[in-house]
């Protein structure tokens, strides 16, 4: 599996780059312009964390630290914001030109393959139930990171065409020209709360998807989440049960071995699959 995740890594941060090259190269803008929008920063955030992944596949084992989990779950979620506003916001008013690169293949591949790639990575490799249910406040890092820099940006920034309209922001749901404070408040509030709304889905599917604990004998071990905490042979507890048996009952009588507790109880990680 190991040697499977570092190809599935390798071919990724290629084809990632493959798409940031695609819009480059081919867009009329600057690279200022370029760097500026939502998708082209959250395509390099994948990369570098993918990246990193990488290397901790070479030289490290073990599990996987706190920071690293929250690392990947934010880059996760936030390449699927990119592609989810893509596809149901920005798309249905895009005609995708085929034989223009940059408005063809290369939305294609940056709203697209890239983020479906890396997050079939998360669904492939990652360990899953390592989140928390506060952790998409901590997703919100990113998207309120970009609200701010494009507020910034807009004060002495190059400015935005799209044919014959002019903007100091790359969305028009930024610009207050457009829709005034209040529209874009509103539209602030709206892309947060959809973020955040992700967010608890992702953990959602994350806690989903946790590798269930061993399905104890319930009848001998009490709740199946009951976990025991040392090892202990079970013949034990039998051989003072069935001395307080045999002190009750009539000595012609034989106990029946019973054939669970025969077994010897071993540590309940040893069940895990």
């Amino acid at each position: 599996m190991k040697t499977a995740s570092i190809v599935f890594k390798v071919l990724f941060l290629i084809s990632c780059v493959y798409g940031l090259n695609l819009t480059y190269n081919t867009a009329p803008s600057g690279f200022a312009l370029y760097i500026s929008y939502y998708t082209t920063q959250s395509n390099i955030l994948v990369f570098v964390v993918m990246f990193i992944m990488l290397i901790r596949e070479f030289f490290h084992q073990g599990k996987r630290t706190r920071f690293l989990t929250i690392l990947k779950s934010l880059s996760t979620v936030s390449i699927m914001v990119t592609f989810l506003i893509y596809h149901f916001i920005l798309a249905p008013y895009i005609n995708a030109d085929m034989t223009n690169v940059a408005g063809g293949y290369g939305n294609i591949w940056v709203h697209y393959i890239t983020p479906l790639w890396f997050f079939f990575d998360y669904l492939i490799f990652d360990t899953k139930g390592a989140t928390r249910i506060t952790d998409p406040f901590l997703y919100m890092i990113f998207p309120l990171y970009y609200l701010l820099f494009s507020n910034i940006r807009a004060v002495n920034g190059e400015l935005y065409e799209y044919g014959t309209f002019i903007s100091q922001f790359p969305y028009p749901f930024l610009d207050y020209a457009v829709l005034g404070i209040y529209g874009v408040s509103a539209a602030i509030i709206i892309f947060t709360l959809g973020d955040l709304l992700i967010g608890f889905l992702f953990v959602g599917l994350d806690q989903i998807m946790k590798k269930p604990r061993a399905r104890y004998r319930s009848h001998v071990y009490g709740a199946i989440s009951q976990k025991p905490s040392i090892k202990l042979k079970f013949r034990f507890f039998k051989s003072k049960a069935s001395n307080l048996v045999n002190a009750t009952q009539d000595p012609a009588e034989e106990p029946q071995e019973d054939p669970i507790n025969s077994l010897d109880f071993q540590d309940a990680d040893y069940f895990e699959k």
